[in-house]
């Protein structure tokens, strides 16, 4: 099996695992790194339909001196267990990744369930031979702790900083429920509960996330599995983090996340957050379920009726080139019928938008 992330629960390590470097917040604020300047930055979205231009100040970060070109795959909420063929899903964007022959591969959260039947899928996964990386989401502690959950995936922090090729990628994790001034881990669904409890970073990973933004002397990428943006199923707590992000914001690409399923682009405040559309499906439940499955089937997947699936399994792949620029290409699909529309699911509104697409972008820092 590959090397995985070492982990100790929400304790920042250090470790090397190939060309990355994963370093703790006391080891990366006692390195004297000197103040990074830009110019401006561009951002380009282009759609399936053509490219489209925003008129985005453009940033360039002067320290960048990468003489090699950086690539990896990014997927969002597989939820394997949910369909019948989210394995298979998941192993064409394997046997992509080995094509291209990417640095590493990472998904976003609400990749699976400790149960056997995930060993399967998790061998598939652990197939791809060069670095893999996880982020917990929060269905991924349904039947169990985050520290089981961990231990399954070989994943050893919660949260972690890692170097890949004079890019840094900050992962955060905000499963964390809020209560009588309490910051309470996911825990065997737990968080089933008011949702304005739910989704919250804890304090010290935030003083651990500025630290790193502090401290890096290389561009950054932030990656969640719940919105750092989001006004309706963004992190609760996100002011904090946007304003850690905002006081440096030269130093940032931008922000991935997962969580809503949607196809969508924001920028606020100079940064970009790029929502990943779920591998899998869109969930519309129980007033748009539809009878089209077995009864078999819904004994084995009891949720599908109740999913909106895509006929081809969504994912991305990022290239950095040299010169400051990043480039992501995503797969375009169609719903697996009854659509959406066709089930009289009105149309969503602007930042909640349905889609069976990952658009593809490309930014210039």
């Amino acid at each position: 099996m590959a090397a995985h992330l070492g982990v100790t629960y929400g304790i920042p390590f250090i470790l090397k695992i190939g060309i990355a470097k994963i370093k703790s917040r006391a080891a990366l604020r006692a390195e004297n790194y000197e103040t990074n300047y830009m110019k401006r930055r561009k951002f380009i979205a282009l759609s399936s339909a053509g490219a489209l231009l925003l008129p985005q100040p453009i940033l360039h970060f002067s320290s960048f001196s990468s003489t090699e070109k950086l690539t990896f795959g990014l997927v969002a909420d597989v939820h394997h267990g949910m369909m019948s063929d989210t394995q298979s899903r998941l192993e064409e964007f394997i046997e992509k990744a080995k094509e291209k022959d990417v640095d590493f591969i990472i998904q976003l959260g609400d990749f699976c369930h400790l149960e056997e039947r995930s060993k399967s899928f998790l061998k598939s996964w652990n197939s791809f031979r060069g670095n893999k990386y996880h982020v917990l989401g929060n269905h991924d502690m349904d039947l169990c702790s985050k520290d089981e959950i961990m231990d399954f995936w070989g994943m050893e922090t919660n949260y972690y900083s890692v170097v890949e090729k004079g890019i840094r990628f900050i992962v955060l994790d905000a499963n964390f429920m809020y209560q009588d001034g309490a910051f309470i881990p996911y825990n065997k669904a737990n968080f089933y509960v008011d949702s304005t409890l739910r989704t919250f970073i804890d304090e010290e990973q935030i003083e651990w996330f500025k630290g790193e933004m502090e401290a890096s002397e290389q561009p950054v990428i932030v990656i969640s599995h719940q919105s750092l943006w989001h006004y309706q199923s963004g992190v609760k707590n996100r002011l904090s983090l946007q304003k850690i992000m905002e006081q440096h914001a030269e130093k940032i690409i931008c922000c991935f996340n997962g969580h809503n399923h949607i196809d969508f682009h924001h920028v606020q405040n100079g940064i970009h957050y790029l929502e990943v559309n779920s591998m899998s499906y869109q969930w519309l439940g129980e007033q748009y379920k539809t009878n089209r499955y077995s009864t078999e089937l819904l004994k084995e997947y009891k949720w599908l009726a109740h999913l909106a699936p895509y006929q081809d399994p969504l994912y991305a792949f990022v290239e950095i080139d040299p010169a400051g620029v990043l480039s992501m290409s995503g797969k375009k699909s169609e719903w697996m019928s009854p659509a959406p529309a066709e089930r009289g699911v009105p149309a969503q509104p602007f930042g909640n938008e349905y889609s069976a697409e990952i658009s593809d972008y490309k930014i210039e820092f």
